[in-house]
């Protein structure tokens, strides 16, 4: 070590061995550079820079060598063979580049190590060839141990030089390069050391290099070309920045797409973004070289490389197992400079629910989830076939909630639907094989049974589901009870085709609820009769009012106190051609539920204010409203209208409204009756006491009168009960300051009981039956105020 430092200060200039080591390191720099970033390219370009890092720091290595050579003074004049320079320039490309070959072609760390020991023997072998180049005379003696130290330390610190400094990370390819050009340094400086020139002499050769002009050549042209790979080296990084700056920009808007996107080189994966990444369910997992096929059904997978540009449904399998209904396009896209294949990958699983639902509901009912109207009936056409081909019987169950009008009106629509989920839970919990059943609409439900034995068989299932109903009301908690009518009819008994069958059946549960409800019914010849009679009247129902079939009776209203007629109610006749007189509890009903009633009442109302408003004498006017009647959105403007074109005074007008048409919509009730009052309009309670009377109600709307219903009057003399309930209402009125009038008073014993407790009015049989206006011509003239009671009724309970 001693003879290596004497020779490094007694026989080199300083200045030149500066210049050296700084060529040495740039070089060095160089060379751990372009090799890290070697690694990291692909293809031809990693050659290419792997060439480019062997050019430089091969001749790194023989500029430090040649310049360190200028500043060493062998005592004498001493130039360098052409020939062997030129060679030892090559071997140092040739060695180093092999060793940078090994380090960069790898993915290894241990051949960083591998490729750094070559490149440091290559420093030796291109500076003992150089030696070899210097032309002097006599032999130069070597000292074995430092050659050999020479060699190892070349390599030991240049395979650590690679180790450390290929790496990302700028200070470690800055302590890298310090120890490449320890290794060329120390490798050099030891080796001069090793070399002895006392027995060696100047020599004359005409085709030697001169030191100077050689050590000038090699300097300028080593900084040339290192400057030269560094430049390359800075626009290479810079493009590359670029490139990745835009290559992240498109990655961000690919992450951002909704649709997984896959970018194939052939049929292996390049690249994904991130939603192809959560569609497959790992979305840390580097799915590059990966092929395409791993993920795509065989069948999608062809199909989208030979129909590139259209779309193609298929079946993409998730990391988990999971197979998942995707639609795929393939385009062909410029990627990183090279034609590529980008695949666009939609998950479909969203589309095929909203399918499906969007199946189930052409076929089934939306609240309830059973089968629709045209479900059922296909599905009763294809059991009637099967019944017929296997000589089997068949049932239809057709099923109609009880008073689920009621339900509605009472607790509103959504206790309605809740009702009608709960009732369908139950149906289908007690289906049995092949039994299937729908809801139709509204609250009408329909059940198919299969192979049934017998009417009594049907009957039985039908006492089972009402049985099922009356146990879950016992069970349950809820507000609303179920209650249903059945109506059954058989196949081929009754009908041996669909619509008729259903027809029957439908027949068989209007009489079920015609006959008290919460029952069932088989289907009877006659039935069918009576529900095509129903069906005529509706139908001359609707010519009644144009041919002038209706005409109003009027029954007059007494005031207790004085004896005298205090006004009239008018009620509705409907004198039928062929039928002659029809109750009105028979056609009013039918009214009501086809809408007739509208027109009905308003003629009814019409008819009584014109007649009215022609009496000379002032008497009220009392007119019968229905539900649909009052919550019909223009019937406040009728009243007004109405009063203004007959010019009868509003106070002489009393609408009489139960408390069944006020709950179906309380809110809009109260509001229509507040605007009529606002009229002058009176309005009475009719047939308090029946239906769902409620305190509330006459507390929410100051009425003008309280009309007791004459179920309560026609037994108030023998029966205790009604008796307390007359008194009852009677203590109400005069407590709440309301006149109450009696309606049904049919004998003197009911009339003395009213009297004696006070009632304010009477009406019924006792003064007189509902007549033509005409009848009472002396009462509306003025010319008589009181009216003979007629003794000649008989008590309804006694003519029946």
């Amino acid at each position: 070590m001693s003879d290596v430092l004497s020779t490094l200060y007694h026989q080199h200039d300083i200045r030149l061995v500066i210049l050296a080591a700084f060529i040495c390191a740039l070089s060095s720099f160089a060379g751990v550079s372009i090799l890290t970033h070697a690694r990291r390219s692909r293809g031809p370009v990693r050659v290419a820079w792997l060439a480019i890092a062997a050019v430089s720091v091969g001749f790194g290595i023989w500029a430090t060598h040649f310049i360190a050579m200028l500043s060493f003074d062998v005592g004498f004049p001493a130039g360098y063979h052409v020939g062997l320079t030129l060679a030892s320039l090559l071997i140092a490309i040739a060695v180093c580049g092999t060793g940078l070959a090994v380090a960069g072609l790898s993915r290894r760390r241990s051949d960083l190590i591998l490729g750094g020991a070559i490149v440091g023997l290559g420093i030796s072998a291109m500076h003992y060839t150089g030696m070899r180049a210097l032309e002097i005379g006599g032999e130069v003696s070597w000292d074995s141990g430092l050659v050999a130290g020479s060699v190892i330390s070349g390599m030991v610190l240049g395979a650590a030089a690679l180790r450390v400094g290929v790496n990302r990370n700028a200070r470690a390819r800055v302590f890298g390069a310090g120890l490449l050009t320890l290794a060329i340094c120390s490798m050099h400086f030891t080796a001069m050391g090793a070399a002895g020139f006392a027995n060696c002499y100047a020599i004359a050769a005409p085709g030697e290099i001169s030191p100077g002009v050689l050590s000038l050549i090699v300097g300028v042209v080593s900084i040339l070309i290192l400057l030269a790979a560094l430049g390359s080296l800075y626009l290479d990084l810079r493009d590359r920045r670029r490139a990745a700056t835009e290559e992240s920009r498109m990655r961000g808007l690919a992450d951002a797409a909704v649709e997984g996107l896959v970018v194939c080189s052939d049929r292996t994966i390049v690249a994904v973004n991130a939603a192809f990444q959560r569609l497959v369910g790992d979305q840390g997992k580097d799915l590059s070289g990966h092929a395409i096929a791993e993920f795509l059904a065989p069948t999608g997978c062809i199909a989208i490389f030979e129909h590139a540009n259209e779309l193609v449904e298929t079946e993409l399998t998730a990391l988990g197992g999971e197979r998942i209904p995707v639609e795929v396009v393939m385009r062909e896209v410029d990627f990183g400079g090279r034609l590529h294949r980008a695949i666009a990958v939609r998950d479909l699983r969203a589309r095929k629910r909203a399918e499906h639902h969007i199946r189930f509901l052409a076929h089934h009912d939306a609240m309830t989830g059973l089968a629709n109207r045209p479900s059922f009936n296909a599905r009763l056409d294809d059991e009637i076939a099967r019944a017929r081909l296997a000589g089997q019987n068949l049932a239809v169950l057709c099923l109609d909630l009880d008073r689920f009008k009621e339900v509605n009106d009472l607790f509103g629509h959504a206790a309605g639907d809740a009702l009608l989920q709960r009732v369908a839970g139950l149906i289908e919990a007690g289906l049995k094989g092949s039994q299937f059943a729908g809801r139709l609409g509204g609250d009408e439900f329909a059940v198919i049974l299969p192979d049934v034995r017998s009417a009594q068989h049907a009957s039985a299932l039908a006492e089972e589901m009402l049985d099922m109903f009356s146990q879950a009301n016992r069970e349950s908690a809820e507000s609303t009870v179920i209650s249903a009518s059945v109506g059954i009819a058989l196949y081929p008994e009754h009908a041996e085709d669909a619509d008729q069958l259903m027809t029957y059946a439908d027949t068989a549960l209007y009489c079920a609820k015609a006959e008290g409800r919460g029952t069932y019914r088989l289907f009877e010849t006659q039935m069918g009769a009576q529900v095509r009679d129903r069906r005529l009247l509706e139908h001359d129902l609707r010519s009644a009012l144009v041919s002038q079939q209706l005409s109003l009776a009027y029954q007059p209203q007494v005031d207790l106190a004085t004896g005298e007629v205090s006004g009239f109610e008018a009620l509705v006749r409907w004198a039928h051609p062929e039928r002659g007189a029809v109750p009105p509890a028979t056609f009013i009903p039918i009214a009501e539920e086809t809408g007739l009633i509208l027109q009905i009442g308003e003629w009814v109302m019409r008819t009584a204010c014109t007649e009215a408003a022609s009496w000379t004498a002032p008497l009220m006017i009392a007119v019968n409203v229905s539900a649909v009647q009052l919550h019909a959105p223009n019937f406040v403007a009728f009243v007004e209208k109405l009063l203004v074109e007959t010019g009868l005074p509003a106070g002489r007008l009393e609408i009489e409204i139960t408390e069944t048409a006020m709950i179906r919509n309380m809110n809009r009730a109260l509001a229509n009756l507040r605007l009529i009052k606002a009229l002058g309009v009176k309005i009475a309670m009719d047939d308090f006491g029946t239906g769902y009377s409620s305190l509330s109600n006459l507390r929410a709307f100051p009425f003008d009168r309280i009309k007791v219903d004459q179920s309560f009057i026609r037994s108030v003399h023998d029966n205790d009960q009604s008796a307390a309930i007359v008194r009852a209402v009677l203590g109400l009125g005069k407590g709440l300051n309301l006149p109450i009038l009696a309606e049904g008073v049919e004998r003197p014993e009911e009339l003395e009981f009213l009297k004696g407790e006070i009632c304010n009015a009477a009406q019924g049989y006792w003064f007189s039956r509902p007549e033509d206006i005409s009848v009472f011509n002396d009462i509306v003239s003025g010319n008589r105020k009181t009216i003979a009671p007629d003794t000649t009724v008989v008590p309804l309970k006694l003519r029946a």
